[in-house]
């Protein structure tokens, strides 16, 4: 488009201009024909085709940003750019723009194609897809010159957008997919509407299709088969999100321990065990090198199906006869970790073939989870592990640092020397020792260097559950018991309509194990000693209680503690209404959809499944395009319809007699009378019912009957019987014999 000032007015008025013309950078003064008083969506909407297609690009690529590599979404954002109309206007001939763009379209997917080989290290895998698709797409930008092309890139532009649910299925998502929809449809409608310069009538178009296209979307949704997948993808991705690391050492849970972001829900098909027994159980750490927690690898793996190792028979076997009819059966939904180890309460079980379960009791999944997971879990309560140890085990789970920690170490020889070497009594010992000395749970405590067992224990005295874990299992082990810390989460709250249980990061917990003889593995929460009310209560509500002092002194502590609350809240509201999404929406599978067929509908086969899903379409698209015609159907007053009526009737006899629709009723009344008067209708087809009646000398009585006909019509529309309701019996009366009048003509 080209642009003038006029100088009688401030108003910016513009000549139409071809999408050629500006993709190939020709008049690049671009404006909309609104004045500058109007609204900025009036300017948005007017905005020419060839950017459309170019906005439509940013708002595709845009959500691929948390996922793709940085150096193709630069790549995408230079490719975008270098179309603007003002760029490709330095280019002085079309051919020379050409020649250039195409070298760097070349150039820009083959280094791409390289550098997604060496991001991924692989040529397949969903990533390395999703990537490659992208890549495909921002290449075809460097030749958008024809709307051709337009169509290509934009046709393009909905699987980019379609690959999105690859990678995540939440309402997030699901948003940003719709908004990019919406802009692709804008483009379209640009496209089929590009000489529109003001862009009316461009969302009522996108309302008449997104509207049309909801009602089908339901009937898609409910009726259309839910095939299981033919393959299964996996991401790649290697950071883990789960708030339980691989490993700890103090500080690893100072950041979690303030995020309210949700860890996983628990549906419970019977009642929920209280609060202070829900130990989600992860990780258990037997390595230590004085500083850091890890798994060991001497760890032994169960599938689901016979025959059951000795270690798992004999922790089943210790379960009493009472609790194995009736064992506590729950469904656990985690969300994404990219780690492949699960969670459950002390001590997990389960019959999921892809899930597999160590002989320290935790649930391994075959693949990372890379999305939402569903999975049912049995606990048998309660439960003896290792009643008998292995020298291998013990000699484990009591291995310490040749040095390091010497005050811990002499605490520990002394109090378990007062204890009589009762293992219990010396607990017991420990637990008394800790209340006697001003320990205090912060989630802000102070940096630990060398011998962080002894700066803890006689120095700091402020930590939380890591540090009380770690200190209490290192003091057990130096006093020769076997001991082991376990990484999971601890509590958790329901949620606001109170049918599910949310464990968020916040909950993050560490916890010891001490093996007793005759008792098996027992689990001791030192946090329990300093903060008893973690355990009884959950991190939620230890926060509420004392306020911002977890967070620390001074207003910095003030200001997170405020902070923590207010995101807390919109967390929730966030993931209660994201829990019905998963549930209800990407959850709705081929059991659920039986289920609600089933009772809905009566539906017993596939084949009445696709019966109704057919008639239903059919029954959908026929109501929108009945609604469609009536919205677009003529309408005419009362009076009009009958000569509307008759003028087809004397069309068809001879065009001539037809009412142009320019002409006013009462003008085509007198012309049609006239016309007859002057026997010009003899012209016409001999056999009509005008030409007959005028042929055998009865025109007068066309006359009268044409002059009924304009009588009737003036006191319908101009005079008193203007005034009254169509429905009054007086104007229905004129109204029936203005009617009879015109079928006695013709």
């Amino acid at each position: 488009m080209s642009k003038f000032k006029d100088n009688a007015s401030n108003e910016i008025k513009i000549t139409p201009v071809s999408f050629e013309q500006l993709a190939s950078g020709q008049n690049i003064g671009v404006t909309d024909g609104a004045s500058s008083n109007d609204k900025w969506t009036h300017k948005l909407l007017a905005l020419p085709a060839y950017y459309w297609v170019l906005i439509a690009q940013v708002i595709v690529i845009l959500p691929h940003a948390a996922h793709l590599p940085l150096w193709l979404i630069g790549f995408a954002v230079v490719s975008i750019i270098a179309q603007m109309p003002h760029i490709k206007a330095r280019f002085k001939k079309l051919a020379h723009l050409k020649r250039v763009y195409q070298g760097m379209q070349m150039l820009g997917f083959l280094v791409g194609l390289v550098g997604l080989w060496l991001t991924y290290n692989t040529a397949f895998g969903l990533d390395m897809g999703v990537a490659f698709l992208v890549l495909c797409l921002i290449s075809k930008l460097w030749e958008l010159y024809k709307r051709r092309d337009a169509y290509v890139v934009l046709n393009l532009s909905l699987f980019v957008l379609a690959s999105l649910f690859l990678m995540d299925q939440g309402m997030v998502t699901t948003f940003e997919v719709v908004v990019g929809a919406v802009v692709v449809l804008l483009a379209f409608i640009a496209l089929n509407d590009d000489g529109n310069t003001r862009g009316d009538g461009r969302l009522r178009t996108l309302g008449v299709l997104g509207i049309g296209a909801l009602p089908l979307l339901v009937v898609l949704f409910l009726f259309f088969p839910r095939l299981p997948p033919l393959w299964s993808v996996q991401l790649s991705g290697q950071q883990a999100t789960t708030g339980v690391s691989d490993s700890m050492a103090p500080g690893d849970f100072a950041n979690l321990g303030q995020s309210t972001e949700l860890a996983f829900r628990v549906e419970f098909a019977e009642n929920r065990p209280p609060q202070q027994q829900l130990y989600w159980r992860g990780l258990v750490f037997s390595d230590f090198d004085g500083v850091t927690w890890r798994p060991s690898s001497q760890q032994r793996e169960w599938q689901p199906a016979p025959p059951v190792p000795n270690w798992m028979a004999s922790a089943l076997a210790s379960v009493p006869d009472e609790v194995k009819v009736a064992p506590n059966r729950y469904q656990v939904i985690l969300e994404p970790t990219q780690q492949n180890w699960l969670f459950g309460l002390d001590y997990p079980f389960t019959q999921q073939q892809d899930i597999s379960i160590t002989s320290n009791f935790t649930l391994r999944k075959d693949q990372p989870v890379t999305q939402q997971l569903r999975y049912e879990v049995l606990q048998f309560a309660p439960m003896r592990i290792d009643t008998a140890l292995t020298d291998e085990a013990r000699r484990l789970n009591l291995v310490l640092p040749s040095s390091g920690n010497p005050q811990a170490r002499a605490l520990a020889q002394q109090l378990f020397a007062q204890s009589g070497s009762d293992p219990v009594r010396y607990i017991q010992s420990i637990e008394r020792w800790i209340n006697q000395t001003n320990f205090r749970y912060t989630l802000s405590p102070p940096r630990l260097h060398n011998n962080r067992i002894d700066e803890f224990l006689f120095e700091t005295k402020a930590g939380f559950c890591e540090h009380y874990s770690s200190s209490f299992t290192f003091m057990l082990r130096a006093a020769g018991i076997p001991a082991r810390v376990v990484a999971g989460y601890q509590g958790g709250e329901p949620s606001r309509n109170g049918n599910v249980w949310e464990v968020r990061q916040m909950d993050a917990h560490a916890w010891t194990e001490v093996w007793l003889e005759g008792q098996g593995w027992v689990r001791v929460d030192p946090t329990a000693f300093v903060a008893p009310e973690r355990v009884e209560q959950g991190m939620d509500a230890l926060t509420q209680a004392r306020g911002a002092t977890m967070f620390g002194d001074g207003a910095g502590a003030q200001i997170s503690y405020q902070q923590y609350q207010m995101l807390q809240t919109l967390r929730r509201l966030s993931d209660q209404a994201s829990y019905y999404w998963q549930k209800d929406v990407v959850g709705y599978d081929q059991d659920k959809q039986a289920d609600s067929l089933l009772k809905w509908f009566n539906i017993r086969s596939i084949m009445q499944q696709i019966t109704w899903l057919v008639v239903s379409a059919i029954s959908v698209i026929a109501i929108l395009v009945f609604v469609i015609w009536q919205r677009r159907r003529k309408r005419w007053h009362p009076a009009d319809l009958p000569l509307t009526q008759l003028s087809k009737r004397l069309g068809k006899a001879d065009k001539s007699l037809a009412r142009d629709d320019s002409e006013g009723q009462l003008a085509w009344l007198a012309r049609l009378a006239g016309e007859i008067d002057d026997d010009s209708i003899q012209n016409s087809d001999p056999n009509s019912k005008v030409n007959k009646l005028s042929a055998s000398g009865q025109s007068e009585l066309v006359q009268e009957k044409i002059a009924q006909i304009q009588q009737h019509y003036r006191q319908l529309r101009y005079g008193r019987l203007s005034t009254l309701e169509t429905n009054d019996s007086e104007y229905q009366k004129v109204l029936n014999q203005l009617k009879k009048a015109a079928r006695e003509l013709f």
